[in-house]
């Protein structure tokens, strides 16, 4: 049996014409119907453990409320579910890399400029530096033992990449074209990495987030509001793709 996602998406509209004012440009709405053979959910840095404490708090609940129900609907519809950790996750979970995706690609060599001391701001530079606090042990463990958190953690016969040509090739071998992000943090990483939402916007995959199913790392003058998590989904639906709820996902396959 082929299964559909009927859905609506939203986005915002920036029409091109002279003469704007910013009050005219709203959020809308498409309507989409997608086989879901077509489509995947990306779960990127599903952290178990994060030396931000508050964050991982949030993380935790939205996985068990949201990301675990998603995971169940993709998979029984037919869609692909697709875990995307950090790369340093490559030594725990490098045997449930598809074959179609292939090997990570090597680091490029670094450029010849900016000067690599510039770079590291080390040297002349180091004075336009940020300051650097000392890194604690515990920090450190995190880095290093840091997994996909136990509720959705990848088993046997799961599907994980490292980056994004990984991805890109292995959403060829399957056919998928329209990609459901979830996971952390949604201003840095959801966004950012090569296998983020701006890197496969660009190489012409439709995007959505999820966006109850992330979080972005707040500061102190944003966490009591979360503004940096909407004005990250926000973001998304201006320039680089759509979004959508978890309740309204899951409905859309309920109802197909």
């Amino acid at each position: 049996m082929s299964h559909i996602w009927d859905l609506h998406v939203d986005f915002y509209h920036l029409p091109r014409l002279s003469q704007m004012t910013e009050s005219r440009f709203h959020r809308r709405q498409l309507h989409w119907r997608l086989p879901a053979a077509h489509t995947a959910l990306i779960l990127v840095d599903v952290w178990s453990e994060h030396y931000i404490t508050t964050h991982l708090a949030r993380g935790a609940q939205i996985t068990r409320e949201r990301i675990a129900p998603l995971m169940r609907a993709f998979s029984d519809r037919g869609g692909q579910v697709i875990h995307a950790p950090s790369p340093s996750c490559e030594p725990r979970y490098a045997h449930l890399v598809p074959e179609e995706a292939g090997p990570r690609r090597p680091s490029a060599p670094a450029d010849l400029w900016p000067p690599s001391e510039f770079r590291a701001k080390t040297g002349d530079y180091a004075d336009l530096a940020r300051p650097q606090d000392d890194r604690d042990e515990e920090f450190e463990r995190i880095i290093v033992e840091r997994g996909v958190i136990e509720e959705v953690e990848p088993a046997e016969g799961d599907q994980v990449i490292f980056d994004g040509d990984q991805l890109h090739r292995l959403l060829s071998a399957r056919q998928v074209h329209t990609l459901f992000y979830v996971g952390f943090a949604a201003n840095m990483c959801v966004l950012h990495r090569d296998y983020g939402m701006r890197a496969m916007a660009g190489r012409g995959y439709d995007v959505v987030l999820v966006r109850d199913a992330t979080t972005a790392i707040e500061m102190a003058d944003t966490v009591d509001e979360f503004s940096i998590t909407d004005a990250t989904a926000r973001d998304v639906e201006v320039g680089v793709g759509y979004t959508i709820t978890t309740a309204d996902l899951l409905r859309a396959g309920e109802s197909a």
